[in-house]
């Protein structure tokens, strides 16, 4: 299965130039993929998973200068701007943390969002910084574990077409 994502990962990158343009759609047993409005979503089509969980990539902005602590200034201030807004009751971010994988670079942080029907969810968000694209990636389900399970199994993934440089 890894040479597959890798082969589909070169077809992508190597095919298209712009980044705008790049549309990324892993190959990932299990789930089922959808487009809309630039985000690719996964969701969850198989016990592999855990039902309800979703997953999703989009091409960001390429910026090699973020750093870790405006990545975490920009989700604290979302986390605060929706605590108490629509369904939510309450918004909190936790464990910002920056590692490097195979030269790409992914800053990350942990998000709780309590609902007004009395469920919460878990959630992963993460910036991939290549030598020269750039992919968020958000993993979301109702339990801690099957969120961090998601996030890992899709992140290799990514780094591996961030980490292909057009140059």
């Amino acid at each position: 299965m890894t040479v597959r994502l890798v082969a589909l990962a070169l077809m992508l990158c190597l095919a298209q130039p712009a980044v705008a343009q790049e549309t990324i759609a892993l190959a990932i047993e299990g789930w089922r993929t959808q487009e809309r409005d630039g985000v690719t979503y996964y969701r969850c089509a198989s016990q592999i998973c855990a039902a309800g969980s979703v997953v999703s990539t989009k091409p960001q902005p390429h910026r090699p200068a973020l750093t870790l602590a405006e990545f975490e200034n920009h989700h604290r201030g979302l986390a605060q701007h929706y605590s108490g807004t629509g369904n939510m009751r309450a918004v909190r971010v936790s464990e910002p943390k920056q590692r490097t994988m195979e030269g790409v670079r992914v800053f990350q942080i942990s998000r709780e969002v309590d609902w007004t029907s009395n469920t919460t969810t878990f959630t992963i968000e993460a910036r991939v910084i290549g030598p020269d694209k750039s992919f968020s990636l958000v993993s979301d389900s109702a339990k801690r574990e099957w969120t961090a399970n998601n996030f890992e199994g899709f992140l290799r993934s990514l780094v591996a077409i961030a980490g292909i440089s057009g140059r």
